[in-house]
């Protein structure tokens, strides 16, 4: 037997009856996994982001001064629409 020991402001551990878009607002940061028990990593500096009319993933790096692979990393590579909320680093 072991004991996972991790440090707890870094890592959130997902609780029963918690969705995906319940953790990514209450943690702001995107969360890949939906199912209670799963460990995932806090990323810091980020914020969301509402999408406008005809925003690419390379106009809102160029506005927040960070790289568009960076950016698409962070958002696994969503695709894009109108009012859709995306994480990107606070400046």
């Amino acid at each position: 037997m072991f004991t996972l020991v991790t440090d707890r402001s870094k890592y959130y551990r997902v609780k029963r009856g918690q969705n995906r878009k319940q953790v990514e607002e209450t943690l702001l940061t995107p969360c890949p996994l939906d199912f209670c028990g799963a460990v995932i990593p806090v990323l810091e500096n980020l914020t969301y982001y509402s999408v406008k009319p005809h925003e690419t993933y390379k106009t809102i790096s160029e506005k927040f001064g960070c790289g568009e692979r960076e950016l698409r990393e962070i958002n696994r590579d969503r695709p894009l629409f109108t009012t859709c909320k995306m994480f990107v680093p606070c400046k």
